[in-house]
């Protein structure tokens, strides 16, 4: 255990000011407070994670394998865009994965880049959210029509034209797959990825225009060793020419497919009697009267003649294509934007970075073409360049490095003496894949991906400040029941462990100030402090339907254990009765009870009215009289007399579940009931009109967690416990305040405490959080 006066914010769904609840102290190792909530929406692990500043707010940019990028707000928490996809297959109809995210400031405005599995490389306005561009590879630099221009191949496999000077596109060719000369012109060759039949075009690279006509092969023979294709009768074509008789047998032309060559005349009737019929060939490519291509069925096509000889030769499109060029000496990249425009990027790594990002600025209009570079080119030479990922995120001014190390753990490394600063950042529940860095309100900040869906932030402030300090004893199980109490004069916090001890520590220090009680009989699962004679007793109950009363000084237990005849008791309150100490219990009987803790015996009759288990019990005082409330999964509040053992008015009814816990407080001066449901609401009651105020409480997603109302300075707040963090509402006006305390582990057990401070029950171990003072 040791002190410390700094906090742990849990929720960045509010800017980052100093926590409102800090760490007065903790039994172990301190609640990290360095952790923020995490930043959830993805719907599967979240694979990579960059930083960027978008108009002077801090933003992170995530991708993970639900194929979606995602913009957030680190001072929000919440999203600044939709999510953005990248490409759709046109075969399977799936989106591309995403493998990785970068960030740069591209001519002065924020872009993110993402990577995706089928090689493309997208561009993301950061400010607007909408896509920008794509990086495409330079084919080659060509003159058309007098104009220098630059074939460029998309991920897609559309080739496009663009004139060099003003970047503007001048033809596109989907399904690009080669370029060929044929007749003397510069062809280009596409099959299309959805048809079935694998049917090849040729177009005028030049003019953009179709040079091939695609026919229908009906049938394939093989005569002799020659393998001859009978076309369909193409109408625009017959109206051209006389027909043949000899050829003429109600089908088409013949075709020679070594060749290329028509086969008209006796030969195709002797074909057509004599061949051996050979299957697949679907289409035929011609191109001014001579086959040039075969199309098959399922398979890639086949070329004949003069474009076999050139795909021979490197006419393959995603061959000859480069990532990236050399321009006067300096390597550069191409996009192009949704309207086509062409813009080359100077990539060379010569400039400062802009709050960590590469800066890259477009080269304007020039007579010099890119041209390839010398050599083989790196594999991703292209992601490298533009992600400087090897260079880290943040720049080499950080004071700590971060590294993911055995998988789900990210060391922070002072970066100049390469050893490690604090704990490592804990918290996820899989594998950590990616880690950033950026500043937010002047506080460094890093931001983890992680397979378990979420992607989380952490202060990295206080990392150089100190280290963890050496743990006291605690608990050695499960903290199960939290309350205080004054011994001596002084505050206290009582906590019972499924250990089956109880320990007293001093609320200000932390420091047990007696000797651990031992050999409770079983979980304690609800306790409260009283005082019998002068004498500090704490009140326990456990599964079955026994009380114990305990002496937290002497570590002894006080007579015999107490029968309640609840069945098992669910819930305890103390209260004064007439000057007496009672205390309230509530259990599965559908009943509540009142019990003289100096006696033993019950008060009165039981408190019957609920009809189904009774749940939840709290105490107040209200014109002068002891009352209690009790919550059931009847879902309703009832609010009862101590005095007369009677219940109050009606029934408060609203929730529309079980209620699984309330609490008492005062607001503006008017006793006030608090009560919380399984239906995920928080309900607020005026205990002098039995109304509700105001509407239900709603962001709590946990409804058995627990709950308590203390002070945050002067106004009441409620304290939920949500798994791995406690969340604060303020009571009077209904909002969430302050930044939640995130938690190593699950929150179990919750105590108000004087001074508007908090104990918290989390594992073995226990915390007090206080109000931070401005």
């Amino acid at each position: 255990m040791y002190e410390t006066s700094t906090g742990a914010p849990d929720d960045v769904n509010a800017p980052l000011p100093e926590p409102r609840w800090t760490a007065q102290w903790a039994d172990g190792p301190v609640p990290d407070q360095r952790r923020l909530r995490p930043l959830t929406g993805h719907s599967g692990p979240v694979r990579t994670v960059a930083t960027a500043i978008v108009d002077g707010r801090p933003v992170a940019v995530s991708g993970g394998q639900d194929h979606t990028v995602r913009v957030w707000d680190l001072a929000t928490g919440g999203q600044l865009h939709d999510p953005v996809t990248g490409r759709t297959d046109p075969v399977s109809s799936m989106t591309t994965e995403v493998l990785s995210v970068a960030t740069a400031v591209a001519d002065g405005r924020p872009v993110a880049f993402s990577l995706h599995g089928d090689d493309s490389v997208l561009v993301w306005d950061l400010a607007t959210g909408r896509a920008a561009g794509e990086f495409v590879r330079l084919v080659e630099s060509a003159v058309l029509d007098e104009r220098r221009v630059l074939l460029t191949l998309g991920a897609d496999g559309t080739l496009s034209v663009a004139d060099l000077r003003t970047g503007s596109r001048v033809a596109a060719f989907p399904s690009a797959t080669g370029i060929a000369t044929l007749g003397g012109r510069r062809v280009v060759l596409t099959v299309d990825a959805v048809d079935v039949d694998r049917t090849v075009r040729v177009w005028d690279l030049a003019g953009g225009g179709q040079l091939a006509r695609s026919l229908e092969v009906v049938r394939t023979v093989d005569l002799d060793g020659r393998v001859l294709a009978v076309t369909a009768r193409d109408p625009d074509q017959e109206a051209d020419r006389d027909p043949d008789p000899a050829a003429d047998s109600g089908e088409g032309r013949l075709w020679d497919l070594a060749t290329g060559e028509p086969s008209d005349g006796p030969e195709a009737a002797a074909a057509l009697s004599g061949g051996v019929d050979r299957p697949g060939v679907t289409t035929l490519t011609v191109v001014h009267g001579k086959a040039v291509a075969v199309g098959l069925d399922g398979e890639e096509p086949h070329f004949i003649g003069p474009l076999a000889l050139a795909r021979q030769n490197g006419a393959l499109v995603r061959t000859r294509a480069r990532e990236t060029a050399l321009l006067d000496g300096r390597t550069v990249a191409l996009t192009t934007e949704a309207d086509g425009t062409l813009r080359i990027w100077d990539l060379t790594d010569d400039r400062p970075r802009v709050h960590g990002m590469r800066v890259l600025d477009a080269v304007g209009a020039s007579a010099t073409a890119p041209a390839f570079p010398p050599g083989p080119e790196r594999e991703a030479d292209l992601w490298h360049r533009i992600s400087g990922r090897g260079d880290g995120p943040s720049g080499s001014a950080d004071p700590v490095l971060l590294t993911v190390e055995q998988g789900d753990t990210v060391v922070v490394r002072d970066r100049a003496t390469g050893q490690p600063v604090g704990r490592p950042l804990t918290g996820h529940t899989g594998k950590v894949w990616d880690v950033a860095t950026t500043v937010v309100d002047g506080r460094p900040v890093a931001v983890t991906a992680s397979a378990d869906h979420t992607l989380r932030t952490w202060d990295l402030s206080h990392a150089l400040a100190h280290g963890d300090g050496p743990p006291r004893a605690g608990h050695t199980g499960t903290v199960t029941a939290v309350t205080t109490a004054v011994l001596d004069g002084s505050p206290v916090v009582v906590t019972a462990g499924a250990d089956r001890t109880l320990r007293v520590r001093d609320l200000n220090t932390g420091r047990q100030v007696t000797v651990p009680v031992a050999g409770l009989e079983g979980e304690v699962t609800a306790m409260v402090a009283s005082e019998v004679d002068g004498r500090p007793v704490i009140v326990t109950a456990g599964s079955g339907d026994i009380l114990r009363l305990l002496d937290p000084v002497g570590g002894e237990h006080i007579g015999e254990p107490v029968t309640s005849h609840h069945g098992r008791v669910l819930a305890l309150a103390g209260a004064t009765l007439a000057g007496r100490p009672v205390v309230v219990t509530a259990g599965t009987d559908r009943t509540a009870a009142i019990r003289d803790l100096a006696t033993r015996r019950p008060v009165g009759e039981p408190l019957t009215g609920h009809t189904s288990r009774v749940t939840a019990v709290a105490t107040a005082e209200l014109a002068g009289r002891p009352v209690a409330v009790t919550g059931s999964w009847d879902r309703t509040v009832r609010l009862w007399d101590l005095g007369t053992g009677r219940q109050i008015g009606e029934p408060l009814t609203g929730h529309t579940d079980w209620v699984t816990s309330v609490a008492t407080t005062l607001i503006d001066g008017r006793p006030v009931a608090v009560s919380r449901s399984r239906d995920k609401t928080v309900r607020l009651w005026d205990l002098a009109t039995l109304r509700e105020i105001g509407e239900p409480l709603t962001g709590h997603t946990d409804p058995n967690g627990p709950m308590v109302v203390t002070t945050g300075g002067d106004r009441p707040v409620m304290a939920i416990g949500q798994g791995q963090a406690v969340r604060f509402w303020d009571l009077t006006t209904g909002c969430e305040v302050g930044n939640g305390y995130a938690l190593p582990l699950p929150a179990a057990a919750l105590a108000a405490a004087p001074g508007g401070r908090l104990a918290v029950g989390f594992g073995p171990e226990v915390a007090v959080l206080r109000p931070a003072t401005d």
